[in-house]
């Protein structure tokens, strides 16, 4: 049997207990601090939130041996496990099911066709046709920069400067003050220069480099863990020069990833016999499919084709079901949610993966996420004040 998110000491709720500092209202309940960590919004104005995109909780404990950061905490990322769920629920403080964004490939109704949610293009296929069509047919989310705004804070991202506007920020980063950066000394010259300016509020800084190294090597190779400590090392020399006693400087991420060995990596094509049953292509990730069916009783069909030809590979949840026992979070369901998640979920188990050849192009990556393996779903919270 799978994990399933806890929705009770989840990434949502830590964005709960930093909203509720600053009296904003927030959806759910607060991560339960405990003990030692009880004290970290004491006198505190200012939150740094530094999200390294594909980090595990396992993968940090690994690193941290040589770097001995003291106060962590392990909390539970969102179903599926990829950024367009986890980061969208960081920067709202909803679940996936409140906030619609499911997945990397989602079936949009609004547009008629399966979409890459990151960039609003055609899954493998570069240019902007539908980018246009989505900013103008899609609302900008609801999110924290909303909430502190109301109550006269400051609320920011400080991220890469060639993901500033794309598609999925355009989305999530409505009403926040946006500054970019182009590498690292860039982007800690900046912080730098905002800490020592006077506000009171939030500001998150988003590292994408990571999870793209992890995608090409993967997460358990030497390429991956020296990147990792190096980020790590200077964000720990950046705190001790350079933190203000008034700042809570938090590191976490949004979901882990797995080691996905080419042989475990299986290609299906859309002239499979699996996809005649479809009304489209699949949705979700290679670790996480949304199959979209023509009629519901097909669903069998699904998981008989799947099991038969890729044993021990995959477990199946019906999507309706998967909402119901609560693997996309409470709260109130998005109009899309059920449009969005098809009929049934595909989740792989251990080390495999699929990879759809939506256009032909796709390559086998090393590093992959989306399901509910540990090393997917539990990431790290490290807080740091001086």
């Amino acid at each position: 049997m799978m994990n399933k998110p806890d929705y009770s000491k989840s990434i949502v709720n830590v964005v709960s207990s930093i909203l509720k500092y600053f009296g904003c209202e927030a959806q759910h309940s607060e991560f339960p601090l405990e003990g030692n960590f009880e004290g970290f919004f004491k006198n505190c104005s200012k939150v740094i939130v530094f999200l390294i995109d594909g980090l595990s909780y396992n993968k940090f404990l690994q690193v941290n041996r040589l770097l001995n950061f003291e106060y962590v905490i392990k909390v539970s990322s969102v179903f599926p496990t990829t950024t367009v769920a986890a980061v969208t629920s960081w920067f709202t403080g909803k679940t996936p099911q409140e906030h619609g964004l499911v997945g990397y490939i989602l079936y949009l109704r609004e547009v008629g066709s399966i979409t890459n949610m990151i960039e609003f293009t055609y899954p493998g296929i570069e240019g902007n046709i539908f980018s246009g069509l989505i900013k103008k047919r899609f609302h900008r989310l609801e999110n924290v920069f909303d909430l502190m705004k109301e109550k006269g804070l400051y609320g920011g991202v400080l991220t890469h400067s060639t993901i500033a506007n794309s598609g999925l920020s355009y989305l999530i980063h409505r009403n926040a003050h946006i500054m970019t950066y182009h590498y690292m000394g860039d982007l800690l010259a900046t912080l730098k220069k905002r800490l020592a300016e006077d506000w009171n509020g939030l500001l998150y800084i988003y590292w994408g480099h990571l999870d793209g190294l992890g995608h090409k090597k993967g997460p358990d190779s030497e390429a991956y863990e020296m990147e990792l400590l190096r980020i790590l090392r200077e964000l720990k020399m950046f705190v001790e020069n350079h933190l203000p006693q008034d700042t809570l400087f938090i590191i976490t991420s949004d979901h882990g990833m797995v080691q996905v060995p080419s042989s475990e990596n299986h290609i299906i094509k859309p002239s499979d016999p699996f996809n005649r049953v479809l009304s489209c292509p699949p949705g979700g990730e290679m670790r996480m499919m949304y199959f979209y069916l023509q009629k519901k009783h097909m669903q069998q069909f699904i998981i008989d084709y799947f099991q038969e030809n890729y044993p021990h590979a995959t477990y199946f949840l019906n999507s309706k079901d998967a909402v119901v026992e609560g693997f996309f979070g409470t709260g109130r369901i998005h109009p899309e949610l059920y449009n969005r998640i098809g009929d049934v979920i595909m989740l792989t188990t251990g080390q495999s993966a699929f990879t759809y050849l939506y256009s032909g192009g796709e390559e086998r990556l090393a590093g992959l996420h989306g399901s509910l393996t540990d090393e997917e779903l539990y990431v790290p919270l490290v807080l740091i004040r001086r």
